[in-house]
């Protein structure tokens, strides 16, 4: 039975994994069943089996996606203790690796799915909250070392998870001549100019 569990798991995380890069590259209304197969390497049966709709394996795939970066955020983070050094490299974690980042086309079409489709939009504002505490987090760690202002830490982290989406989404959509490393020393201008507690 272990055995089992354990070879239905790793197919499910195989399944999980194509559906990533298939609906990355392809876009959700574009992606077929048997494509997801074929890059998994198995029958568009045992898709059909593990996940009844594309829906379902497109919240797996990004629950699988952000599960992945918590786990860096986590290991990273931890190890940094100046609440400056701490935020930015938590943004740079977060924010867009360049034009059609996988992770950051994955959320377009998380977002697409989730303004018709209310199962995903609960799943959706459930991964956005958690995204958001963990800034919180942050945040909080430099309010309480005395090294950000932040009266409101829950409204600090809405605003700063704003900026880094609206210029993640530039990015990753090669919006006019905005590189990785100018949309960072935007967001670190941003990140000062709210934080700052001296201003």
């Amino acid at each position: 039975m272990t055995t089992r569990r354990s070879k239905g798991k790793e197919r499910e995380d195989l399944l999980v994994e194509a559906a990533g890069r298939a609906i990355a590259e392809r876009g959700l209304s574009n992606v077929r069943v048997a494509d997801i197969a074929q890059i998994a390497g198995m029958s568009a049966g045992h898709v059909t089996y593990y996940f009844p709709s594309k829906s379902d394996l497109l919240m797996r795939a990004v629950s699988a996606s952000e599960e992945s970066l918590m786990a860096q955020v986590t290991l990273e983070l931890g190890a940094i203790p100046d609440p400056w050094d701490r935020l930015d490299r938590l943004v740079e974690l977060s924010a867009s690796d360049g034009r059609s980042d996988p992770g950051w086309v994955l959320w377009f079409q998380v977002w697409l799915a989730a303004a018709l489709d209310p199962e995903v939009a609960r799943c959706h504002d459930a991964l956005d909250a958690r995204w958001r505490e963990v800034l919180a987090e942050v945040i909080r760690y430099g309010v309480e070392r005395g090294c950000f202002a932040a009266p409101d830490v829950g409204a600090s982290a809405l605003l700063l998870s704003a900026l880094i989406d609206g210029l993640s989404i530039q990015l990753t959509l090669g919006a006019g001549s905005l590189t990785r490393d100018v949309m960072l020393e935007t967001l670190r201008g941003a990140v000062r100019t709210h934080l700052n507690p001296h201003a």
